[in-house]
């Protein structure tokens, strides 16, 4: 069998249930595609490629107000991640898959759920490549369990958590935070272990496991699996880099955020809170110095990439849209 790419496409997030009441649910959602088997991604080097979208105005691109009964179309800088695979070539079973939580958006600041998603998109990379190091340790090709699922969300759920309130002063704490609804996945094999109950790679639609926090909010993702030839449009080769430094300077910008909180927090503060406040507002500054010393290497390794590719920047590859 020849090389094919393989998309995996979310197309429809669908409310079930809500606990907002008459106002409605704001649900937005951060996912992973990984994939085993497959050609490795630009500037990768782990056993799994992973692609998290990298977008910080996810939360307004989603629809506010969704009742039970309603749909919205998942946004398109989330919706699409593609994987070029021989399904017949080593290693086998082949993998792809993907990952998605669904948040609910409340008062948290922006500058700390953007921190919160580089943190979520930098853990759940070490965890996936961690897990296909361990299985492939064991020679256990076996279908995903949700035990390792659930010690993977565990992981990023706490490393996102503690980047959120990194960036919060204690007023920060008394808002509304985001809520996480719940974490799904969806895999896929080739060739499947037991026809009976594995998900095969194939083209096809298929629902995420509905999405809860319980009774009172209720959500299912939707998405398709296509296959297709591998198209010879060029990609962006400069990626890697580009995308470290954006991600470095987001990070700046985030703990210029917590100063400047820091600062209104101080002018607030009761004498005997003053020093505490004031030590925050140096290690945030130490901080800031440690990151802006690793620009000039970000930056030089992007413009390293450029002249020899043209820039870097080119055509994304043509995906066949599901039918």
């Amino acid at each position: 069998m020849a090389l094919q790419r393989i998309t995996l496409r979310l197309t429809e997030l669908r409310c079930v249930a809500q606990s907002e009441g008459s106002t409605g649910s704001e649900p937005y959602i951060w996912a992973t595609y990984f994939a085993f088997g497959a050609e490795p991604l630009p500037f990768q080097t782990g056993n799994m490629a992973v692609h998290t979208p990298a977008y910080d105005a996810f939360r307004t691109e989603f629809p506010d107000g969704m009742k039970a009964g309603q749909a919205a179309n998942v946004p398109s800088f989330i919706a699409t991640a593609s994987f070029d695979m021989d399904l017949d070539s080593q290693p086998r079973p082949k993998m792809i898959g993907c990952i998605a939580v669904l948040m609910e958006e409340d008062e948290t600041p922006q500058s700390s759920i953007v921190l919160g998603r580089i943190a979520y998109s930098k853990e759940i990379e070490v965890q996936l490549n961690a897990l296909a190091h361990r299985r492939i340790q064991m020679q256990d090709f076996g279908p995903i369990t949700d035990a390792e699922i659930n010690a993977i969300r565990d992981a990023v759920k706490s490393k996102a958590e503690a980047a959120i309130g990194s960036n919060q002063s204690i007023w920060d704490f008394f808002r509304n935070q985001d809520d996480t609804i719940g974490f799904a996945y969806k895999v896929f094999q080739y060739p499947v272990s037991d026809p009976a109950t594995d998900a095969e790679i194939r083209f096809q639609y298929f629902d995420f496991p509905e999405i809860t926090s319980g009774s009172s909010d209720r959500f299912v993702l939707s998405g398709g699996l296509s296959l297709g030839p591998v198209t010879t449009t060029p990609v962006d080769r400069c990626a890697g880099p580009r995308a470290a430094l954006k991600a470095k300077m987001d990070e700046i910008a985030g703990l210029r955020k917590r100063v400047s909180l820091l600062q209104q927090q101080l002018h607030r503060a009761t004498p005997q809170q003053k020093a505490a406040i004031v030590d925050q507002i140096s290690e945030t500054n130490a901080a800031i110095d440690q990151a802006e010393a690793q620009i000039p290497a970000l930056q030089a390794a992007l413009d390293a990439c450029q002249p020899a590719r043209g820039g870097g920047l080119v055509e994304p590859p043509v995906v066949r849209d599901l039918v």
